[in-house]
C-alpha cells in the first residue's frame, strides 16, 4: 500500500470523524487543516502539543521523514486552533513568561505546556498560544454602563447600539451651559430624546451634570485671563446650580435612576475659579494676568456636593447621587490641579459620604493592561505607568482603602473607564502629553476592556463600571475619539465586540 494512500486514508478519517449511533444523521462537516510557519525554537513535540495533535499525525499530515529537522520559516499542516479558548499572542520587546501569565490569568508552567517554548527562548515578533482568561460569573445587580454623548437625531440609532451591547445602564453627559445657555431659557429637546430612547430600551440612566453658563459665571469671567475662558467651572451663585437641578430632576423624575454630581472637580478644566488678591489689570494686548490663585479644593465642591443632594432628594427621592470622578492625576498644585488620592482623602474627611449614595471615580489616562500590578514597566509602555492612578487594580484598591480608612460603606461606581488607541480612524494624534494612546492598539483596546471587567467581579466595593465611550468620535470630541467603540469613519472598532461578548449580570442594578 503506498504512503499517498495511507495519508488519504489518515486525511478521510481525521476530517470527516463518525458520529455513533447516528446512522441517519447528517454528515459532519469537514474541518480545514491551517498553515503554520515554523519559529525559532519550535520543536515537533511543541508544535504537537499545541495544535492538540500527535507527533506521528504531524509526521503524517506532512510527509516528514523520520529524524527530519525543522526549519525556520517551513510551513506545516495543523489542524485549527479552538478559537472560543486560545489565541496567537504576538511577543514584544521587554515580555516574560510572567508578565504573560499575569496578562492572560494563566501559569508559566501552562504557557511553557501549550507552546514547547523556555523562558529564556522568548523573543520580539515571535508569536504564542494563549488562553483567554476564565470567565467568572457577573455579580448579581452589577452595572454594566455605557457612556453615551447626546447626538442631535441618533437616539433612536444609539439607544439600539447599546441594547446590542447588552448593557443595563447608560451614562449622559449633560452640559448645563448648553441647555440653560440663556437664564431662564432652557433647551431640553435633545436631552429629551435620548432620555425617552435609553429608557424605552430598558436601560437605567445616569445624568453627570457640570459646566456652568458663563451667564452664572460673570464675575469669574469678567477679567478673566484668555487662557482660561475655555475652561469651565460652577457658578458664582451654588442657588443657580440647584435651581438647575431641580428643574432636571423635576423633568425626569421615576425615569432617571441617579445623577453624577459634577465631573472631575480636582482640575483646572473643569473647576475653574479665579481669585484675584486685587482687580487684574488689562495689558496692551488686551488681555488680563493670571489668577493669583484658583478656588480649587474639596472643601468647595462639598458644598456643592451637600445642596445637590438635597435638591434632588426633594424632586425625586429614589434617585441616586453620586460623587463626581476625580480626574486621574499624581500632583498638587492647588491652581491646576489637586492629586486624585490627597482630594478623596480630604472629601472623605469632611464627610462628603453623607450627602451621596455612591463615591464616583475613573480610569481612563492610561495604556497599562488592567491584569498587570503596579507599578513597573509594562512591555512597549514607555511613559505613564509609574503610579497608582495609571494602574487599574491600584487604583480600585486606593477607593477601597480609602472608603474603609473613612469608614464609608457606600458602594464605588467607576463613572468612566476605558482604554483608548491612536491606531484607526481618530480626529486628530495625540498631543504632548498624551503619548500613552500611542501605546496601546485596537486589539490591546478590545482586550484590556473585557479583562477590566472580568476582574471586576471580583472586586467587592466596586457595584458598576460605565466604559467611555460609545460615540465620542461623531460629536467631534477629540480627545473621546481615542476612546470611542466606533472610529472616526463609522466602523466599529474591536472593543465593540469584546464589549458586547462580556458576560453580564441578567438584570440592572
Amino acid at each position: 500500500m503506498s504512503r499517498a494512500f495511507i495519508l488519504w486514508i489518515l486525511l478521510f478519517v481525521w476530517l470527516f470523524p463518525a458520529v455513533a449511533g447516528a446512522q441517519d444523521a447528517e454528515p459532519a462537516a469537514p474541518r480545514e487543516l491551517i498553515n503554520y510557519t515554523v519559529q525559532y525554537g519550535d520543536t515537533l513535540y511543541g508544535i504537537a502539543k499545541r495544535y492538540a495533535v500527535s507527533v506521528d499525525d504531524l509526521f503524517s499530515l506532512n510527509e516528514l521523514r523520520e529524524g527530519a529537522v525543522l526549519g525556520v520559516g517551513e510551513v506545516l499542516l495543523v489542524p485549527p486552533l479552538d478559537g472560543s479558548r486560545f489565541f496567537q499572542y504576538e511577543i514584544k520587546s521587554g515580555d516574560t513568561l510572567y508578565t504573560l501569565a499575569r496578562l492572560f490569568g494563566t501559569s508559566q508552567a501552562e504557557l511553557i505546556r501549550l507552546n514547547g517554548v523556555a523562558a529564556e527562548s522568548l523573543r520580539a515578533g515571535q508569536s504564542i498560544l494563549v488562553p483567554h482568561a476564565p470567565t467568572i460569573p457577573p455579580k448579581p445587580g452589577f452595572g454594566f454602563g455605557i457612556h453615551i454623548f447626546v447626538e442631535s437625531g441618533a437616539a433612536d440609532e444609539l439607544a439600539e447600539q447599546a441594547k446590542q451591547l447588552g448593557v443595563n445602564w447608560a451614562k449622559i453627559d449633560v452640559a448645563w451651559s448648553q441647555i440653560e445657555a440663556e437664564q431662564g431659557s432652557a433647551d431640553y429637546a435633545d436631552l429629551d430624546a435620548f432620555v425617552k430612547a435609553l429608557d424605552a430600551a430598558g436601560l437605567k440612566l445616569l445624568l453627570t451634570i457640570f459646566d456652568a453658563p458663563n451667564w452664572s459665571r460673570a464675575s469669574y469671567r469678567e477679567n478673566m485671563n484668555s487662557a482660561l475662558l475655555a475652561y469651565g467651572g460652577p457658578p458664582a451663585d451654588l442657588n443657580d446650580f440647584a435651581a438647575f437641578l431641580a428643574q432636571t430632576v423635576a423633568r425626569y423624575a421615576d425615569i432617571v435612576d441617579a445623577y453624577e454630581i459634577w465631573k472631575a472637580p480636582n482640575l483646572l478644566k473643569y473647576w475653574n475659579v479665579p481669585v484675584y488678591e486685587q482687580p487684574p489689570e488689562e495689558t496692551a494686548e488686551g488681555d488680563y494676568g493670571l489668577p493669583d490663585a484658583i478656588a480649587l479644593g474639596s472643601a468647595h465642591y462639598a458644598a456643592m456636593l451637600e445642596l445637590a443632594y438635597d435638591t434632588v432628594k426633594t424632586h425625586d427621592v429614589d434617585a441616586q447621587v453620586i460623587s463626581a470622578g476625580l480626574a486621574p492625576v499624581g500632583f498638587t498644585d492647588n491652581y491646576n490641579s489637586i492629586a486624585t488620592d490627597v482630594y478623596l482623602d480630604e472629601l472623605l474627611a469632611a464627610g462628603a459620604a453623607d450627602y451621596a449614595d455612591g463615591i464616583g471615580a475613573i480610569f481612563s489616562a492610561s495604556a497599562v493592561p488592567p491584569t498587570l500590578p503596579c507599578c513597573g514597566q509594562p512591555p512597549g509602555v514607555e511613559s505613564h505607568y509609574e503610579s497608582f492612578i495609571q494602574n487599574y487594580d491600584g487604583l480600585m484598591a486606593h477607593y477601597a482603602a480609602a472608603l474603609d480608612k473613612h469608614e464609608v460603606e457606600l458602594p464605588l461606581l467607576l463613572t468612566q473607564v476605558g482604554w483608548g488607541t491612536a491606531d484607526g480612524a481618530n480626529l486628530a494624534v495625540p498631543a504632548t502629553g498624551f503619548e500613552w494612546l500611542n501605546y496601546t492598539s485596537q486589539a490591546e483596546q478590545a482586550l484590556y476592556v473585557r479583562q477590566a471587567y472580568h476582574l471586576a467581579q471580583e472586586m467587592d466595593a466596586l457595584s458598576a463600571m460605565f466604559l467611555y465611550n460609545l460615540n465620542g468620535c461623531a460629536v467631534g470630541d477629540v480627545e473621546a475619539c481615542f476612546f470611542s467603540l466606533v472610529d472616526a469613519e463609522g466602523a466599529r472598532r474591536p472593543v465593540f465586540a469584546a464589549y458586547e461578548a462580556a458576560p453580564k449580570a441578567a438584570s440592572p442594578q
